[in-house]
C-alpha cells in the first residue's frame, strides 16, 4: 500500500500542470494557502459522515500537529486510539507532541508504547532515545539508540544520536566512534561533523575540532554549531582573532538562518508510514464545498504537497548546541583582545542578558564602555561587578586601565596593586600594568612587569 501511495503522489505531480491548465483559472495560483481552520472544518465534515473514519482521525491529529497545536494533536490522537488501539503512529504523534510541550516523561512513555506496537521499526527506538536523552536518562537513551542501530546498522541518525548521548555520559571516545559510523554512512551531514567537533574539544584535541568544523563548513556554511566549535578551539589556543571571527560567524548565521532550530534538525517526515491517506484526500475533495478560487484539483494538489512536506518537529537528529551565554562572553573577551570595543560592548551586553549577576561579564561590559569614552558608565559597571565578587582581580585590572586612560595615575596604580593581590599569577594583569608603566615613562617598572607576565608571578 505504501508503494501505491508513492506512485500516486508521483503521478499526481507529473500530471498536475496539465490538470491545472485544463480545469483551473489563474486565480487558483494567486491563493495557494489553506488555514488550519479550513483543514479542521473539512475534517469535521468527513467525520460527521463517518465518525470512525480512521484516516480522517489520523489526519486530524496531523493537522493540529503541523500547526504546532500540540494539546489538540494529543487529543485527536487519543480519539484515534479509541477506534484503533494498535496504532503506533498515534502514539508517535502523542510522544512528539509531549516532547515539544517539554514533558519528556510522557514523551518517553508514548514512544515506548509506539515501539512496543512496532518492535521492528528502528525509528521508534530512535525517537524514544531522544526523549530519554532530553530527560537526562542517558543509559536508557543509549540502549534505545543501540536497538535502533541493531535493527538498522546503516541508521546514520541513530549512530549520531548515540554519539551525542555518549558525550553527556563523558564517554568521548565511544562518542567519536559512534559519530564516525554516522559519517561513514552519510558523509554529507554537517551536523555530524559539528557534533564530532564538540567531542574533540572535550578531549582537548583542538586541531581535530577545527578540522571537524571546517568539514562541516564545506558541506553547509549555515550550520550554526560548527562556528562555535571553531571559536572554542581557537579560543583555547589563544588565537583570539580567529576565535572572534568564528563566534561572530556563528551569531550572524544564527540570526540569518531561519531554518536553524536549537532543538535539533527537524527534517524527518513522520507520515511516510501512512498508507490510507490517499483515500482521505479523495473523500475530502468530494465532500468539501470550496467556493471561488479553490477547485477539486487544487485541493488534492495542496494536500499532496502538505503530505510531502510534513516535518517531524521533534528532534530526530540530535545536535550539540552552544552555550550561548558563554559564547557571548568569549566573543566579548576576544573582541577586547583585538580592540574591537563596539563588538565587545554588544557581546557582553548579550552575555549579561543570558548570565545575569556575573561579576566578570558586568565588569568587562564596563571596561568596554570605558574604552569607548563613557567613563561614568564604565566605573559604575566595574564597581557593580566588584560588589558581586570583591576578589575579581581582572575587574580591578580593568578599573586600573580605565583610570590610566583618563590620566588618573595614582588611582590606576592602586587598582593594579589590588588586582595583583587578588590574582598574583594572572599574566594579563602584568601585561596591562606594563602598558600603563610604559605610558608613564617607568621603563624599568615596565620591564619588570613584562618578565613577571612571562613567568606568571
Amino acid at each position: 500500500m505504501r508503494s501505491l501511495l508513492l506512485i500516486l503522489i508521483l503521478i499526481v505531480f507529473l500530471f498536475m500542470p496539465h490538470w491545472c491548465a485544463a480545469e483551473a483559472d489563474a486565480s487558483v495560483f494567486e491563493n495557494n494557502t489553506v488555514s488550519t481552520d479550513d483543514l479542521v472544518r473539512e475534517n469535521d465534515l468527513v467525520l460527521t459522515h463517518d465518525p470512525k473514519n480512521q484516516t480522517a482521525l489520523m489526519y486530524r491529529a496531523l493537522i493540529f500537529y503541523n500547526a504546532e497545536k500540540y494539546p489538540e494533536a494529543i487529543n485527536a490522537s487519543e480519539m484515534f486510539l479509541l477506534v484503533n488501539s494498535s496504532s503506533s503512529f498515534a502514539w508517535h504523534i502523542i510522544g512528539t507532541s509531549w516532547g515539544n510541550l517539554g514533558d519528556q516523561a510522557k514523551a518517553t512513555d508514548a514512544f515506548g508504547k509506539a515501539a512496543a506496537l512496532s518492535p521492528n521499526d528502528p525509528s521508534e527506538y530512535n525517537v524514544q532515545g531522544v526523549a530519554y536523552c532530553r530527560s537526562g536518562k542517558y543509559n536508557d537513551a543509549a540502549t534505545a539508540f543501540q536497538k535502533a542501530t541493531t535493527l538498522k546498522p546503516d541508521y546514520a541518525v541513530a549512530w549520531n544520536n548515540l554519539g551525542v548521548t555518549y558525550r553527556y555520559m563523558n564517554e568521548s571516545d565511544k562518542g567519536i566512534e559512534a559519530i564516525n559510523k554516522a559519517i561513514a554512512v552519510d558523509p554529507e551531514q554537517a551536523s555530524f561533523y559539528a557534533n564530532k567537533g564538540y567531542l574533540l574539544l572535550d578531549k582537548k584535541d583542538y586541531n581535530g575540532a577545527i578540522s571537524a568544523a571546517s568539514a562541516a563548513k564545506r558541506i553547509q556554511m549555515t550550520d550554526v554549531p560548527q562556528w562555535f566549535v571553531a571559536g572554542d578551539a581557537y579560543f583555547a589556543q589563544q588565537d583570539y582573532k580567529s576565535a572572534f571571527y568564528s563566534y561572530d560567524g556563528g551569531f550572524t548565521t544564527m540570526q540569518k538562518n531561519d531554518l536553524w532550530y536549537y532543538q535539533g534538525i527537524k527534517n524527518t517526515r513522520i507520515t511516510q508510514q501512512m498508507e490510507p491517506v490517499e483515500a482521505y484526500y479523495q473523500s475530502v475533495a468530494s465532500n468539501v464545498r470550496f467556493t471561488g478560487e479553490w477547485d477539486r484539483v487544487t485541493v488534492i494538489e495542496y494536500k499532496l504537497k502538505r503530505y510531502k512536506d510534513t516535518l517531524d518537529v521533534y528532534d530526530q537528529v540530535m545536535t550539540i548546541t552552544p552555550e550561548l551565554g558563554e559564547a557571548w562572553r568569549r566573543k566579548g573577551y576576544t573582541a577586547l583582545k583585538i580592540e574591537e570595543y563596539e563588538s565587545a560592548k554588544d557581546a557582553y551586553t548579550r552575555a549579561n542578558e543570558l548570565l545575569p549577576n556575573d561579576s566578570d561579564i558586568i565588569a568587562s561590559l564596563g571596561y568596554a564602555n570605558g574604552k569607548l569614552g563613557d567613563y561614568i558608565t564604565a566605573m559604575k559597571l566595574i564597581d557593580e561587578g566588584l560588589k558581586i565578587n570583591p576578589n575579581n582581580g581582572r575587574a580591578y585590572m580593568q578599573k586600573g586601565e580605565i583610570y590610566s586612560m583618563y590620566g588618573e595615575k595614582k588611582e590606576a596604580t592602586e587598582a593594579f596593586s589590588t588586582a595583583l593581590e587578588k590574582d598574583p599569577h594572572n599574566s594579563d594583569i602584568f601585561n596591562a600594568l606594563q602598558g600603563v608603566q610604559m605610558s608613564q615613562g617607568d621603563y624599568l617598572g615596565a620591564a619588570i612587569s613584562f618578565f613577571r607576565g612571562v613567568i606568571g608571578f
